[in-house]
């Protein structure tokens, strides 16, 4: 008997130990799913070459509806070996992290061509879309326009990445469409669907940039620019927010440089907001408070202690 027999024999019967003795698989099926809902993706991977029987359940599509790799930091090596060997039609919900692995200069790994390709043709149903630690310009494989992420999200999470928002000859603004899309009237609006957008603590981001905007998403309900230090109160900014009057539920400014004048605009405008964040917006002041009254629909203020404080007083005289 060789080896690799000897070896495959010993694993059935250790197997077949484990099904006779093992309480655990005295349990019924439904009780197994329910301990497996509680798993993140590479546990589910793991357990499921504990025996058959957790093997069917684990890759059964009621799991695989949401994939999240983003507790670890993956390198674009293992994620293209992941995307090849796990593609699902079933699929609504990815979220993956570059982190700091790229290079020994701490810098994020750049989202890739390939990456992105097999993203888009191994979950064809991708509804959101989670990257965190990416870099979108750091070298000639890195997509270089977000038109090329997937076209018909609902959601899309760019937290902590780095891209090109200033025009640099020949390097294009990462939210300007290229030519190609603007001279295509069936590309005019390229996300058609795309209803939440967060640029979370992606440093990098300006305001100008954010003009783009509204050729890029026309019915935006959340906007996350929470982080976006470098975003400041300018004509452009406040008016690309503007034109989401009709749509626009929730917006979170935190940190960033908005001023009074630009919280007036925007509860002058933006009268469908049920959420709004400005804490540690250093030169927002408590004189915007009767400004925040307009705001009916207001259901949650996010906002340093004495503006959120004088808000709910003044809020609670009125009722």
């Amino acid at each position: 008997m060789s080896l690799n027999t000897r070896i495959k024999r010993k694993k059935e019967l250790r197997e077949e130990y484990v099904e006779q003795n093992g309480l655990i698989f005295q349990l019924p099926d439904e009780t197994l799913i329910s301990i497996f809902k509680n798993l993140k993706t590479d546990e589910l991977i793991s357990i499921a070459g504990v025996c058959k029987w957790f093997n069917r359940i684990a890759y059964d599509e009621e799991f695989w509806t949401t994939i999240d790799l983003s507790s670890k930091n993956y390198s674009n090596r293992v994620l293209l070996k992941f995307l090849r060997r796990f593609p699902r039609d079933c699929t609504e919900v990815l979220k993956i992290s570059g982190g700091l692995v790229f290079s020994s200069a701490g810098k994020p790994p750049p989202f890739t061509e390939q990456l992105n390709s097999l993203i888009k043709t191994s979950y064809p149903n991708l509804r959101y879309l989670y990257l965190s630690r990416y870099d979108f310009h750091v070298n000639q494989n890195a997509i270089k326009h977000i038109v090329f992420l997937p076209s018909k999200l609902h959601g899309l999470y760019l937290n902590k990445c780095e891209m090109l928002t200033t025009n640099i000859s020949p390097v294009q603004n990462f939210l300007q469409p290229p030519i190609e899309f603007c001279n295509d009237p069936a590309r005019k609006v390229y996300f058609r669907e795309l209803q939440k957008l967060s640029f979370e603590n992606s440093s990098c981001l300006k305001p100008d940039s954010l003009g783009y905007l509204t050729n890029l998403c026309s019915n935006l309900v959340e906007l996350n620019l929470n982080g976006c230090f470098r975003i400041t109160p300018t004509n452009v900014f406040i008016q690309t927010l503007l034109k989401y009057s009709n749509t626009l539920r929730r917006l979170y400014l935190s940190e960033t440089k908005i001023d009074d004048n630009a919280i007036h605009s925007i509860c002058r405008k933006l009268k469908r907001l049920n959420i709004l964040d400005i804490k540690d917006c250093q030169y927002v002041t408590e004189n915007i408070v009767e400004n925040l009254l307009t705001l009916r629909q207001l259901q949650k203020l996010i906002a340093n202690d004495n503006i959120r404080n004088a808000y709910i007083q003044r809020k609670n005289k009125e009722n």
